[in-house]
């Protein structure tokens, strides 16, 4: 006797819709898409004449829609996996707090988006944790350089040593030295004259991640909360 069940579980299956793949608003001036918001990416969406929104997927695939647009942003089924786009929820609500700011990164050459100072690097006129890219250069970064002046840089951990840099004009960035081991999760004393208490810099490594919006979440998940705003901001204006 034919066992119908077995039959009757795979067509259900079958039947049942997939569940799309659900999207975080990064950018957004279309009014009934506020940025920040979770939207499903399986359904229509209407963006007016004139008007832009910028979504990250939960693979952390960007997806930038100009109006006149009507149609389903990311038809493709997949599991939901919302902690991406959760951390990046959280992260923008975050990031309204001013002193997350930084000037944007305004070189005499176009860097590789790896190779930016300002995203990347450490700004060492802001004690804080700097979460670092493996596969890009570490950087120094001083928003207020001034030419000639004498910076010192030392390893919390260790008494005397350390380096002391002139730093040249007109450079704001410059690459670590390399005669200063950069240790992952160690903290660096960056001081600008004799006495100075310094500022505080810890540095994490972020392992290898597929996109930037991974590597975003991953920097405001271990306390490079600012950093990961001003990363998110670049991603936003289409930069990254």
């Amino acid at each position: 006797m034919l066992n119908w069940r077995p039959l009757a579980v795979l067509a259900v299956l079958l039947a049942a819709p997939g569940h799309a793949a659900e999207l975080v608003v990064i950018a957004s001036n279309q009014p009934s898409l506020k940025i920040g918001a979770v939207v499903d990416g399986g359904r229509a969406m209407e963006i007016s004449k004139g008007a832009s929104v910028t979504l990250i997927s939960s693979t952390g695939k960007t997806i930038v829609l100009e109006g006149p647009y009507s149609g389903v942003p990311d038809p493709a089924a997949a599991p939901a996996d919302g902690g991406l786009l959760q951390s990046l929820s959280r992260l923008i609500e975050q990031k309204r707090d001013p002193s997350t700011a930084l000037a944007v990164f305004r070189g005499v050459d176009r860097r590789s988006n790896a190779e930016r100072p300002d995203l990347w690097g450490i700004d060492i006129g802001r004690g804080d944790r700097y979460c670092l890219r493996r596969d890009a250069t570490a950087f120094l970064w001083w928003e207020g350089a001034r030419s000639g002046a004498i910076v010192s840089l030392s390893n919390a951990a260790e008494a005397g040593g350390g380096v002391r840099i002139r730093w040249p004009s007109p450079k704001r960035e410059l690459i670590w030295p390399d005669t200063l081991e950069l240790i992952d999760g160690a903290t660096y004393v960056v001081r600008f004259r004799s006495g100075d208490q310094g500022k505080r810099l810890e540095v994490r490594f972020m392992p290898d991640l597929p996109s930037d919006p991974h590597r975003i979440a991953w920097m405001a998940e271990h306390g490079c909360a600012a950093q990961a705003s001003r990363v998110l901001d670049a991603l936003a204006r289409g930069e990254l």
